[in-house]
């Protein structure tokens, strides 16, 4: 059995510039997701997907293996799926095929290893990814999503609503070739805290998180 995690970080965004390269409690924001990654212990390989000059050189730093991206992949039309999907084009020998993002710089490796463990182990899923469960009352283009409105349950009796949170995803090699999507028809998922969720996208995605680590580790903004 063969595993590789693929984790993309490239030099442009634009909502927030400089993203990956912005500094989150002293250190870079890509630094976190390499560090995590191989903390874990359960990939084979780790592949950094970059058309950064300066990511290139601290992934090698850090014996990580090197993808330069392709350039209609650096665009923002590009997505998570276009991007495993080259990797698989490219990379077909794997069993399987994981993807980590540097926006989720608190995902922690025991997550990581948690999510990896129950993908490869159970036999029972397909694909894995990381969530957090809310148990508001939620509504869709005017219509109650989880509840009747007319019948007001606790909310310790809600139906929870699952979002990704959009750190780790994970699939097997025939799910991926199957699906042609990063997440197939039997996913195991994968509960994280809210800590762990910050994903950064926009400029306050940042400053909630730069808040969050400095509350976490007790340290001074």
């Amino acid at each position: 059995m063969k595993t590789a995690c693929f984790i993309p970080i490239k030099s442009n965004s634009e909502r927030v510039p400089g993203k990956n390269f912005r500094l989150l409690n002293g250190k870079k924001l890509y630094e976190y997701v390499c560090e995590h990654a191989q903390e874990a212990g359960v990939f084979d390989d780790i592949y950094v997907d970059t058309n950064s000059s300066e990511i290139m050189e601290y992934a090698g730093r850090r014996g990580l293996q090197v993808i330069e991206r392709k350039e209609e992949l650096a665009r923002n039309t590009a997505n998570g799926n276009d991007l495993l999907l080259h990797h698989f084009s490219c990379f077909p020998d794997y069993d399987y095929y994981f993807q980590l993002f540097a926006t989720a710089p608190y995902l922690r490796p025991e997550s990581i290893r948690r999510c990896f463990i129950q993908l490869v182990s159970s036999g029972e899923y397909d694909s894995c990814f990381t969530a957090t469960e809310h148990r508001g009352f939620f509504w869709l283009n005017g219509i109650p999503v989880n509840y009747r409105p007319e019948i007001l349950p606790r909310s310790q009796d809600m139906v929870p609503v699952v979002e990704e949170s959009t750190g780790l995803y994970g699939i097997t090699a025939a799910a991926l070739g199957r699906y042609r999507c990063r997440v197939g028809r039997k996913p195991y998922v994968c509960p994280v805290s809210k800590f762990e969720a910050v994903d950064i996208n926009t400029e306050e995605d940042l400053k909630i998180a730069e808040y969050m680590g400095a509350v976490h580790w007790g340290t001074t903004l």
